[in-house]
C-alpha cells in the first residue's frame, strides 16, 4: 500500500520541476500533468499562474510523494496510474497546476506530484488543511 507524505523544500519552484522531470528518474510516459497543457511546460504555465494573480512570493509550491514499499507487486506504470487516479480525485488539488513524475531510480517506486501554490481559477493559494 502506498504511503503519501509531504516534502519540505526551500528551493525554487523549477529546480523541484527540473529535478522531478529528469530523464535518469523517470521514462518520459511516466510525466504527466492535471490541469496542464503539457508536462513539458509545466514550469512555465505554473509561472504565467502566478503572474496573472500577482502572486509571485512566498511559498511557490507544494510537493508531495507517494511511495510503494520495496517488496510491493507494482510496475512503474501501474503506480503513475494510481497517482493520476489520486490527483484527479483529491478535491483539494481542483483548480491547481499539478505535474506528476513517477520515478524507478531507487529501489522503490515513487511518485512526486508538483502542485502550483497559486490556483489558476480564482488565483487563491493552497491551503493544507490537517483532518
Amino acid at each position: 500500500m502506498a504511503i503519501i507524505k509531504a516534502v519540505s523544500s526551500k528551493s525554487p519552484i523549477k529546480t523541484a520541476i527540473v529535478y522531478v522531470s529528469k530523464k535518469e528518474k523517470t521514462e518520459q510516459k511516466l510525466l504527466s500533468g492535471y490541469n496542464l497543457t503539457s508536462p513539458e511546460t509545466a514550469y512555465e504555465e505554473m509561472q504565467i499562474t502566478k503572474e496573472v494573480w500577482s502572486k509571485l512570493e512566498g511559498r511557490t509550491y507544494k510537493h508531495y510523494v507517494q511511495s510503494f514499499a520495496p517488496d510491493e507487486a507494482i510496475t512503474p506504470e501501474q503506480a503513475h496510474t494510481i497517482a493520476k487516479a489520486f490527483v484527479e480525485s483529491c478535491p483539494q488539488f481542483k483548480g491547481f497546476e499539478v505535474l506528476i513524475a513517477t520515478h524507478q531510480d531507487r529501489e522503490h517506486i515513487h511518485t512526486h506530484f508538483i502542485l502550483n501554490s497559486v490556483s489558476f481559477e480564482d488565483g487563491h493559494k493552497f491551503q493544507q488543511k490537517s483532518t
